[in-house]
């Protein structure tokens, strides 16, 4: 039996190893690739659904005013989906804005009611909780030059980083953006189309009928459809914008479920894109994505037993267990296991936790330097005890399926 799971946990690990070295390479390779310098200002409509958005939206809408795109070129469109707060008084303190009104019902809706309304060839989507740093419409518009483009997508980064749900979200989020523009850089096109930060070709849209309510995941859905309607989706690592992020484990818990059951969804619904003559954006998306679901079954059971059978090894005192568990949860247990070679041997599980330890250590730190954030102690920190965040997402994952599968009514599209 033992010689089983750890045969099982090889292989699951050595997947995963392959998963990270795949990521690792593209990343070396797209920091030698050369950056376009285009020019091109467009006129462009914003776009920006809010409901109950009274702490937000005078940002959001204050750091589009302070953006270095002419303003004579931006037309602001903030659709109020029907907020019972004084999002609608702060709404009409500006003057520059175009203020839609609809029942609640729904942010598809908000977004399909501004985007039919606006005037512009492109359209930029934002959340209200969104702001832009000040060269972003510059940059996200960069890519419409080419007449294939039907989407683009930037960079958020995490406004609320003091909590500690807040500090692993910004390490993920910078993790998340490495391997994003990864894609774009290498094979020029990408499918994680963020849609609180992204930019839209009118035409595009309306030749697939818009944004759509039959997934949770209306920006990856929306992005599938462009591609299989011929249109390229891009990621731009030079548009930055600012996003707050779940600060509570019940906000997080929604929005992964939101998130994870969507795409799923998404990939569902536009499954004939997966074939051979498929982007490497799409086939590593529909790859993975099954992967992590499958994996969010196994994962935690087997980690449990390999704790549980080497925990007799380390008991012998209060301090050994301690530090066990701190191996266990930390950066600390891949370098421990280089340090013990001489005594434990070298093995396939030791050498796939070890090297996946290392590069997800290596791209974590690139990731936050890449996405202009600092190396300080709290990201250290992060990135030190990554693995028990990434345990809480893979149980995330696992409860919703078994929810939505067995509990509550399936939202998958037959």
């Amino acid at each position: 039996m033992k010689d089983i799971i750890m045969l099982l946990s090889s292989v699951l690990f050595g997947i995963v190893f392959s998963l990270l070295a795949f990521i690792f390479t593209l990343f070396i390779i797209s920091r030698f690739l050369k950056k376009e310098n285009k020019s091109y200002e467009p006129k462009v409509s914003i776009v920006i659904p809010a409901y109950n958005e009274e702490n937000s939206i005078k940002s959001c809408l204050d750091s589009i005013f302070s953006s270095n795109y002419p303003k004579s070129k931006i037309e602001v469109i903030v659709v109020d989906d029907g907020s019972t707060d004084n999002t609608l008084r702060i709404l009409k303190a500006h003057k520059n804005i175009r203020i839609l009104r609809q029942n609640h019902l729904g942010k598809v809706e908000a977004l399909n009611f501004g985007a039919l309304n606006s005037n512009n060839g492109l359209i930029i989507t934002l959340d209200a909780d969104t702001t832009l740093d000040k060269d972003c419409i510059r940059e996200l518009v960069k890519p419409f030059l080419s007449k294939d483009i039907g989407a683009t997508t930037g960079n958020n980064r995490v406004k609320n980083k003091k909590s500690i749900l807040g500090l692993f979200q910004n390490v993920e989020y910078h993790f998340s953006n490495l391997i994003r523009n990864s894609f774009s850089a290498v094979f020029k096109s990408g499918v994680w189309i963020a849609g609180s930060l992204a930019c839209y070709r009118k035409t595009a849209l309306r030749k697939i009928g818009n944004f759509k309510k039959d997934t949770l995941a209306e920006d990856i859905d929306i992005a599938l459809e462009l591609k299989k309607d011929n249109y390229k989706t891009v990621i731009v690592s030079t548009a930055f914008g600012s996003t707050v992020v779940p600060s509570r484990f019940k906000e997080l818990y929604k929005q992964r479920v939101r998130w994870w059951l969507g795409t799923l969804q998404a990939i569902v619904k536009n499954k004939e894109l997966f074939s051979r003559k498929s982007t490497p954006s799409i086939i590593f998306l529909y790859i993975t994505h099954f992967w992590w679901s499958f994996y969010a079954f196994l994962s935690l059971p087997l980690i449990i037993y390999q704790i549980n059978y080497w925990l007799p090894y380390n008991s012998q005192s209060l301090f050994s267990s301690i530090g066990y568990f701190f191996r266990w949860f930390s950066l600390m247990g891949p370098f421990y296991v280089l340090y013990k070679i001489p005594d434990f041997g070298i093995s396939i599980y030791s050498i796939f936790g070890v090297l996946s330890g290392i590069m997800t250590t290596v791209l974590s730190i690139a990731a936050v330097m890449t996405f202009k954030d600092k190396i300080n102690f709290k990201n250290i920190f992060a990135i030190f005890f990554y693995f028990p965040y990434t345990i809480v997402l893979n149980i995330i994952i696992l409860i919703s399926l078994l929810r939505h599968r067995f509990w509550e009514k399936s939202f998958y599209i037959k």
